[in-house]
C-alpha cells in the first residue's frame, strides 16, 4: 500500500522527462538554424528571431528541470517514509519472533512434544495439541519469512533512494550547465539587439520595401481569390464538400515544413528592434533548416504561382471556400491548374541575403486571412 502513490509519481517523472527529451531535439535542431544565420552575417533580424527562439527553449528546458527534480523531491520524501515505516515493521517483526523462541525454548525445557501430546486425556484434547504445536511451528516459519521479505524490501528501497539522489545530483549539474548557457544567449541577445538599434535607418528602409513587396503579394493573391470564386460562382460548382473537409480539420493540418519555428505571429505585434513601428502580419513566418521542402497542408487545386521580388515564388491552393498561401519560396514543383494532395511536396524554401530560410504561410476564408497557426496541429514536427 505505500509503494502505491509512487506509481503516479514516477510516471509523472516519465512524462517530464519525455517532454525534456523533446525540448533537447527542438533545441539542437533551432541551433542549426541559429548556426546557419552565423554563417555570413551574424547582425540579422533573422540571427535575433533564431537567438530569442532558443532563449525561449533553454528556459523552458530549465523549468522543465526544475520540475523533474520537484518530482524527484517528492519521490525521495515518499521513499524516506516507506523507509522508515519498513523499520518499525521490521523492528516489530523481530520482536514478535523473539517472544516466540524465548516461549519455545522455556516450554522446551520443562518437557519434549511427545509428553505434551500423551499427557491429553482425550482423543480430542490430543488433536487440539498436535494443531497446536503444528500452527505454531508454521507461525514461526512465517514470521521468519515475513521478517526476511521486509528486509528484502528494505534493502531494495534503501538502493532506489540512493538513486534518487545521484539522478537529483545530475539534474542539478543539467540545471547548472542550461543556465549557463541561457546567460551566454542573452548576453548574445543584448549584444545583437544594440547593434541592430545602432543600424535603425537601414532595417528602417528595409523594412519599407518588405512591406512594399507583402502588399503587393496582398492584393496578387486577393485578385486570384476574387476570379475563383467568380468562375465558381458562374459555373454553379460546388465547392461546399471540400470547404466542410478543410473546416473539419480546424487544428489538425500538417505543417508546411518540417522542423523550425514560427519567427513572426500573426496579426500586429511590435517590431523586435524598431520603436513604436508596429508590424501586421497576414500570415506566419516559419524560420527554417536551408532548403526544406514545403508542403501543402491539405488537398486542393494551384490557382496560382507567382514570384514577386522580395517574396521569391508563391504558391496559392484553392480547398473550396478556403485558400492556402505559401511564399518565400524557390524551385517550385507544381504550377497552375495541379491537382495535389495533402503533403505533396511544392517546393523549396528560400534562402535570403542574411542566410536566413523563411517560409511565409498563408490561409484565407471568405472574409480574408485568418491565423493559420490555429489551423495547424499543435507544434512542429
Amino acid at each position: 500500500m505505500l509503494l502505491a502513490p509512487l506509481a503516479s509519481a514516477q510516471n509523472t517523472r516519465a512524462e517530464l522527462e519525455k517532454q525534456k527529451q523533446e525540448l533537447l531535439r527542438k533545441i539542437n535542431e533551432n541551433q542549426k538554424i541559429l548556426d546557419q544565420t552565423a554563417a555570413q552575417r551574424n547582425t540579422s533580424l533573422g540571427r535575433l528571431k533564431a537567438l530569442n527562439n532558443q532563449i525561449t527553449s533553454r528556459a523552458t528546458l530549465i523549468k522543465a528541470i526544475n520540475d523533474e527534480m520537484a518530482v524527484l523531491d517528492d519521490e525521495i520524501a515518499e521513499d524516506q517514509s516507506i523507509i522508515e515505516a519498513m523499520d518499525r515493521d521490521l523492528a516489530a517483526l523481530k520482536e514478535e519472533y523473539a517472544k516466540m523462541v524465548y516461549a519455545t525454548q522455556k516450554t522446551s525445557s520443562g518437557f519434549n512434544k511427545l509428553t505434551f501430546l500423551f499427557a491429553s486425556q482425550t482423543f480430542n484434547q490430543l488433536f487440539m495439541r498436535f494443531k497446536y504445536i503444528e500452527q505454531y511451528a508454521d507461525a514461526r516459519k512465517k514470521q521468519s519469512e515475513q521478517i526476511q521479505i521486509v528486509q528484502a524490501n528494505l534493502n531494495e528501497q534503501i538502493a532506489e533512494i540512493e538513486q534518487q539522489k545521484q539522478d537529483k545530483q545530475a539534474l542539478l549539474d543539467e540545471e547548472l550547465s542550461e543556465n549557463k548557457k541561457l546567460q551566454n544567449l542573452r548576453g548574445e541577445q543584448r549584444q545583437l539587439i544594440s547593434t541592430l538599434e545602432k543600424q535603425a535607418n537601414k532595417i528602417q528602409d528595409e523594412l519599407e520595401k518588405q512591406r512594399a513587396s507583402e502588399r503587393e503579394l496582398t492584393n496578387r493573391i486577393d485578385e486570384i481569390i476574387e476570379a475563383e470564386r467568380l468562375a465558381a460562382a458562374a459555373s454553379s460548382a460546388d465547392m461546399s464538400t471540400l470547404s466542410k473537409e478543410f473546416s473539419d480539420n480546424m487544428g489538425k493540418l500538417p505543417w508546411p515544413v518540417d522542423g523550425g519555428f514560427i519567427s513572426s505571429k500573426y496579426g500586429k505585434h511590435r517590431h523586435p528592434t524598431l520603436k513604436r513601428v508596429t508590424l501586421n502580419n497576414k500570415g506566419i513566418d516559419i524560420q527554417t533548416a536551408k532548403d526544406a521542402d514545403v508542403k501543402a497542408v491539405f488537398s486542393g487545386k494551384v490557382v496560382g504561382v507567382m514570384s514577386i521580388q522580395g517574396q521569391g515564388i508563391t504558391v496559392l491552393i484553392q480547398h473550396g471556400d478556403y485558400f492556402s498561401a505559401y511564399s518565400r519560396l524557390k524551385a517550385v514543383t507544381v504550377k497552375k491548374g495541379d491537382q495535389i494532395i495533402a503533403g505533396q511536396r511544392l517546393g523549396q524554401v528560400l534562402t535570403n541575403g542574411d542566410n536566413v530560410s523563411e517560409l511565409k504561410f498563408r490561409i484565407n476564408d471568405k472574409n480574408g486571412t485568418v491565423n493559420p497557426e490555429i489551423w495547424l496541429q499543435s507544434k512542429i514536427n
